[in-house]
């Protein structure tokens, strides 16, 4: 029985959810792909049918610090089981070589470019190959988020083994990527079958999803602030590494041990701080997405992104990691829109313009036909006109030189192109590599519009990704698991009070009347009455918007607008200048026949309170380093910046309005109570 066989080699007394079912397909003999979350149990679902069948089963892998991984976590099991790579001495992987011919091992872990190596293909037909398992499947796919060409000759190991089983699996794949899969691995093609699809498990129960509209950086603050005090154990994600290192820095003024970690620190830097983080010596990591692969640690309480990720991938895949024990964990997405531009930055270096292209192959050829000229990036994107991304200058080269247009040479550590250009150029191959790219950038656009319309789909959050996802799984009336459903989440307000009725139809109008001509931040100006020179040439002081809301800050507007996009009143069409433009739910709303879900006074719109107490909020900050050096806590455990700036504000002297102050409850006000009252009376 497949239980005993489970319990014998891997030690465990039952199977996950989808794991049996998979596994007995491909003792059966078919082909299946599989689908199922990062921690669900996906590698068992190939490693224990390859300890039943005959021969060795071959396992494509794209990266070798997950070889190594899985390959260590068998030997402790004692399975049989070895990896061949780039970083084995020769003599090392020859010894390997010939185990494999005598038939000591059952899985042999290896990258897809090995699959190239005709010495290794000649191996191969010594040998017994009784399944290929395909890791990290969606890297087959164009429409996978880690697209990897030597992935595409696969489908040649299929062919040469056709009795060998074929089993693909990934944690993230759509259904177009597994199209692509069945249909690059050649599955369903010559004498084999159709496969069994199995996708499972991206319900997490145990994780409660929300996200957060944050209109600042100091909004995103105290939300961490708060998750930390709440769950204490877990990972922040941030799109760049400058606001990774800003993130840190914020949360250390706050008293906060965090960790830092993103790509550009060194390899041993990276392993020392992944290794505190598994054995717990450091309990919150401040990231970007390179903290990913090896993270493993069961305990994981919160996941948190400070910006949104560019793909529904990218964001189900980290927020993955938090309670792999199934116990309760949290995973928040702090949304603002203006966030979205460091992803518009992203698509747009990773999917340089046609134009750009070919402006940059110009440059080349005037600049490196006769000698090699090596630059930085940020020097040869000086020299173009179509666009001021260093990121897209060098996408642009790479592709260039799949065309066979240029020859390039990375100078090692340094992030210098040597660059020299073809005398002839292969316009066929030119023409293919920009198709490519045009229908590359038109799939990045489309995940990151998929992200953008769950953050703001007024639809359970867990619903949502289980359709992305292609998981029939039933949920359902609610999850009672994220934002939309659970019991207490505060529901939209029936009604909107007359000032924001007001205020949404002057913003809407004024969109709507200049018909998509302007961007949001010069129609902010028009509505502030700002005296710019944007505004003067382009005569908008005498558009009859301007100045409709000349009470509120500049930001504040701004942020209103980002929240009428969001909720698709609002739309901004074109991409390298959008422009606003209005929807036809924002024409609805103009007249009041649907409700925005925005909450804008909630946002900062309105500005009409008071300026804190400087010297107070000085006095009761001092007054809380204090408390923290008494007691040994950290600053908002004694009290919040946001409880500061209330009571610098308010100015409460009696105990009754100290208690109205946000974050001071019954237990607070008895043990701080007297000492804030007499800085309160000290202040008057």
């Amino acid at each position: 029985m497949l239980e005993d066989s489970l319990k014998r080699h891997f030690g465990l007394e039952q199977f996950r959810v989808g794991q049996e079912e998979a596994i007995r397909s491909v003792l059966d003999g078919k082909d299946v792909v599989v689908v199922m979350p990062t921690g669900s149990g996906k590698s068992l679902c190939f490693q224990l049918p390859a300890m039943e069948l005959p021969g060795v089963t071959l396992v494509i892998s794209p990266l070798i610090a997950l070889m190594k991984d899985q390959v260590d976590s068998l030997n402790r099991f004692g399975i049989p089981v070895t990896f061949v790579n780039s970083t084995l001495h020769p003599r090392e992987m020859e010894d390997r070589f010939e185990k494999v011919r005598q038939g000591k091992y059952k899985l042999l872990y290896l990258a897809p470019e090995r699959l190239k190596d005709p010495r290794f293909l000649r191996l191969l037909d010594q040998v017994e190959v009784s399944m290929l398992a395909v890791d990290e499947a969606h890297c087959v796919s164009q429409w996978g988020h880690d697209f990897r060409p030597d992935y595409l000759h696969l489908h040649k190991i299929t062919r040469k083994f056709p009795q060998a089983r074929v089993m693909a699996l990934t944690a993230t794949a759509t259904g177009k990527v597994r199209d692509d899969i069945v249909e690059h691995l050649a599955l369903g093609k010559g004498n084999r079958t159709d496969p069994e699809i199995y996708v499972h498990g991206f319900i997490r129960h145990n994780l409660h999803i929300s996200v957060t509209r944050c209109s600042t950086h100091e909004d995103k603050l105290r939300r961490v602030l708060s998750v930390l005090e709440d769950w204490r154990f877990g990972i922040i994600y941030c799109s760049t590494r400058k606001q990774a290192e800003r993130v840190v820095k914020k949360l250390g003024e706050q008293g906060e041990d965090v960790t830092l970690y993103h790509g550009g620190l060194s390899d041993q830097e990276r392993e020392r701080i992944q290794n505190q983080f598994m054995n717990g010596q450091a309990n919150v990591v401040v990231a970007t997405n390179a903290f990913g692969m090896g993270v493993d640690r069961a305990d994981v309480r919160f996941v948190i992104h400070w910006d949104i990720p560019g793909s529904m991938e990218a964001y189900y895949q980290e927020m993955g990691r938090a309670g792999r024990d199934e116990a309760p964990a949290w995973c928040e997405l702090l949304y603002n829109f203006a966030d979205i531009r460091t992803q518009e930055f992203f698509l747009e270096g990773g999917n340089p313009s046609k134009a750009t292209i070919l402006e940059l192959l110009e440059l080349y050829r005037r600049k490196c036909m006769k000698r090699p000229l090596a630059l930085p990036a940020d020097e040869w994107k000086e020299l173009l006109h179509t666009t001021n991304n260093p990121m897209a200058v060098r996408t642009a080269t790479w592709i260039l030189e799949r065309a066979g247009c240029i020859q390039r040479e990375e100078e090692p550590g340094s992030r210098t192109m040597a660059v020299m250009a073809m005398e002839k150029i292969n316009q066929r191959a030119l023409a293919e590599q920009l198709l490519k790219m045009e229908a590359k950038a038109e799939r990045d656009r489309a995940k990151l519009d998929a992200i953008l319309d769950y953050s703001n789909r007024p639809e359970c959050r867990h619903k949502q990704i289980l359709r992305y996802f292609g998981d029939p799984s039933d949920l359902g009336d609610s999850c009672k698991a994220c934002d939309r459903c659970a019991q207490g989440a505060a529901p939209a307000p029936e009604t909107f009070p007359e000032e924001q009725w007001v205020a949404v139809q002057k913003i809407l109008s004024a969109v709507g009347r200049l018909d998509g001509q302007f961007g949001r931040a010069r129609i902010a100006e028009l509505l502030k009455g700002s005296q710019t020179k944007g505004i003067f040439e382009a005569g908008l002081q005498h558009h009859r918007c301007y100045g409709l809301l000349q009470d509120w800050t500049l930001a504040s507007i701004v942020s209103a607008i980002d929240e009428l996009t969001a909720d698709g009143c609002l739309k901004q069409e074109g991409r390298e200048f959008p422009m606003l433009a209005m929807t036809d739910r924002g024409k609805l709303a103009v007249q009041r026949k649907v409700q925005p879900r925005v909450e804008l006074a909630a946002a900062g719109a309105i500005l009409d309170e008071t300026d804190p107490d400087p010297d107070l909020l000085k006095a009761l900050k001092s007054w809380r380093m204090r408390q923290c050096r008494i007691a040994h806590m950290k600053p908002y455990h004694i009290l919040s910046n946001k409880s500061l700036e209330a009571l610098a504000v308010k100015k409460p002297c009696s105990e009754q309005a100290l208690a109205a102050i946000p974050g001071i409850g019954p237990a607070k006000l008895q043990k701080y109570g007297p000492e804030l009252l007499r800085m309160m009376k000290l202040a008057t």
